[in-house]
């Protein structure tokens, strides 16, 4: 099989496409022949070494999967052979899906969307499964709901958008202006600048009854100026690693619940998101389908900004 692995860490060129031997899956896993992957943030942090505490060297990247079973091991009843699959791998644990085989606990693998290409359901696994445990999970999202998602043009954000407004609930979203259309096109009700110095103010002066779930998905003080938008018991879900120290004062008057979101793994989760898939209900985001070989150009456009849409990463044997 081939792989792309990092030997140190540091910028895309550490990266290497390398053969390794395939490997053969154990109890309650199964071998996938990976058909696609995607480019996310944690892939660029992990080849940067933001996670080297929790990583050996060498490391294999990737973290989005889809592909087809080519073998199950002992105790998978629920797989066969020739069943095509997405999920995300085990995080800071058995990242690989830059490669053309990867193994994985059955467990938390699921079947993917029959209405899309394995282009689209690799894009899904880890940004809509997160903003599906952030809303679903953590912020019981229902029906009537409001909701206000920053940073609504992201891979969380964009997803996010889509589960709010499938559950029938308002959707209002931070993005820059050139992005307006995007969201609003996405399923956002309304779209607010970012860069505006006066965002918070404008937020509170038209949705005086508050927000029942905020999602950020953008970090600085994200938090502490958001917890005065909350309505009555509601609820701020935020995905972002933060150094900076939030005051959280404004969320006594509301009786605020905060969620400190690192994502897990849901084989249950997925299977949600392929059936919400499948009945129109969320569409993948994709800016650029791009070959395993050109992935240090894959990272060098998402470490540049400025993304509308995942990167999605097709895997081909004859191409490598």
């Amino acid at each position: 099989m081939k792989a792309v692995i990092i030997e140190q860490f540091g910028p895309s060129s550490v990266m290497k496409l390398v053969e390794q031997p395939t490997p053969e899956p154990g109890f309650d896993e199964v071998l996938v022949g990976v058909k696609a992957a995607s480019v996310n943030p944690v892939d660029i942090q992990t080849r940067r070494g933001v996670y080297s505490n929790a990583i050996a060297l060498p490391a294999r990247l990737g973290v989005d999967c889809a592909g087809v079973i080519e073998k199950v091991g002992e105790g998978v009843h629920d797989f066969h052979v020739g069943d095509e699959v997405f999920y995300v791998p085990r995080l800071l644990a058995n990242e690989g899906s830059y490669a053309t085989h990867h193994v994985e606990k059955a467990a938390i693998v699921a079947r993917r969307p029959k209405s899309i290409s394995f282009e689209e359901a690799a894009t899904l696994p880890l940004s809509a499964g997160t903003a599906w445990e952030c809303l679903i999970e953590r912020g019981r999202l229902k029906s009537g709901d409001s909701v206000l998602i920053h940073g609504g043009a992201g891979g969380v954000g964009a997803h996010a958008i889509q589960i709010a407004a499938f559950f029938g609930a308002r959707a209002v979203v931070t993005a820059g202006p050139h992005n307006k259309q995007f969201v609003e096109a996405l399923g956002a009700d309304a779209s607010y600048d970012y860069r505006s110095e006066t965002l918070y103010r404008e937020l509170r002066r038209d949705h005086v009854s508050g927000f029942d779930i905020i999602l950020d998905t953008v970090g600085q003080h994200t938090i502490e100026n958001s917890l005065s938008l909350l309505a009555g018991s509601g609820r701020l879900v935020s995905i972002v690693d933060m150094s900076v120290p939030q005051k959280l004062i404004d969320g006594w008057p509301v009786n605020a619940e905060i969620h400190l979101v690192f994502t897990t793994q849901s084989a249950t989760r997925l299977a949600e998101i392929a059936k919400v898939v499948d009945a129109g209900g969320m569409r993948p985001v994709i800016e650029r389908v791009m070959k395993l070989s050109d992935i240090a150009a894959a990272h060098d456009l998402i470490e540049a900004g400025n993304r509308r849409g995942k990167i999605a990463i097709s895997v081909d044997e004859r191409d490598l």
